[in-house]
């Protein structure tokens, strides 16, 4: 499943994070016959304890850490001159497989504030059923209950956290909720639920669950270690990938360039730091930019790479002495 062996596949994928599992682990469940390559840049996931055992997800922000990327901004004046750090999966699975485990769905009415066809809560709330299993509660009509996903509570619950929200309560005068991500309720106080099988205590991972149960199809390959340079163009339509050993996945590894050939699709699926870094390097994007970089413009499409919006995390460290 992960050992190069084909020069040819059918669908190829630039990256190997949640997205990437979701959609390969479908179009693969869906038509077996189909040659799926995923080419990931970092290590794999499977059954690896740091991936798998719920606490263990702080050490994957260690500054040493392999299966995170820490994307270092310019310094800002807003943050005393300091330069913010946002972090992204750089494993099979993507941040799904290193992240804090926070289960947290949107409000139905953001999503149809984006006034984007396709993108409304009402063709977006069957997917998001058909995505989970939520153990926390049944029988609620945003929720599913037959999904690859496990939604638990975690297993065990500390009195302190309930404390916690008790006097939330208390000095805010907001009120409990039992589902705050039922797409409809905002501002209270609830647990929160996390993407952990509550039956076996595991992380519940795009990876495991969407294309390492399918180890048994020779025709899903998955190739670690492996970084996308850029995309092959012939006449705008795109044929096949270049890419070449991760130096840091695999520091004594041959640096030099392969390509592999898609006879379909290539699937452009390296997150929002990585995609736009790939388009760019295949001559899509803004000319000044690819100019800089000597690379010869196939695609003038300017808002590459541009008007990042996201979250990175502030990590407190107290000493009790």
């Amino acid at each position: 499943m992960s050992h190069p062996s084909m020069s040819e596949f059918d669908i190829i994928f630039a990256g190997g994070g949640a997205t990437a599992c979701v959609i390969a682990g479908r179009l693969a469940a869906c038509d077996p016959s189909l040659r799926i390559l995923i080419l990931e840049a970092g290590p794999h996931t499977l059954n690896i304890a740091a991936h798998v055992q719920p606490y263990q997800f702080p050490f994957h922000q260690a500054p040493t850490s392999t299966t995170v990327t820490f994307n270092i901004a310019n310094p800002s004046a807003r943050l005393n001159g300091r330069s913010p750090v946002v972090s992204c999966g750089h494993c099979v699975g993507g941040a799904s497989n290193v992240n804090f485990q926070a289960y947290t769905r949107a409000p139905a009415s953001d999503f149809d504030d984006w006034a984007v066809d396709g993108w409304e809560s009402k063709t977006l709330i069957p997917l998001m059923k058909k995505l989970e299993t939520y153990e926390v509660q049944p029988d609620r009509p945003t929720h599913g209950y037959d999904g690859p996903i496990k939604i638990s509570s975690g297993g065990y619950k500390l009195g302190i956290a309930q404390e916690f929200i008790d006097v939330g309560m208390a000095y805010h005068k907001r009120p409990y909720a039992d589902d705050t991500n039922d797409l409809e309720t905002c501002n209270t106080y609830s647990p929160w639920a996390k993407y952990i099988d509550g039956a076996t205590g595991r992380r519940s991972d795009a990876a495991h669950h969407y294309v390492y149960n399918q180890a048994h199809n020779p025709n899903l390959q998955i190739w670690a270690g492996k970084r996308v340079k850029r995309v092959i163009f012939e006449n705008k339509r795109a044929v096949g990938v270049e890419f070449t050993n991760d130096p840091l996945s695999c520091p004594d590894a041959d640096q030099s360039s392969s390509t592999v050939i898609a006879s379909k699709l290539v699937v452009v699926s390296a997150g929002a730091f990585g995609s736009p870094t790939i388009l760019e390097r295949s001559g899509i994007g803004a000319k000044a930019v690819l100019k800089r970089c000597g690379i010869e413009q196939l695609v003038n499409l300017p808002g590459v790479g541009e008007n990042y919006q996201g979250v990175f995390s502030l990590i407190y460290v107290t000493t009790l002495t």
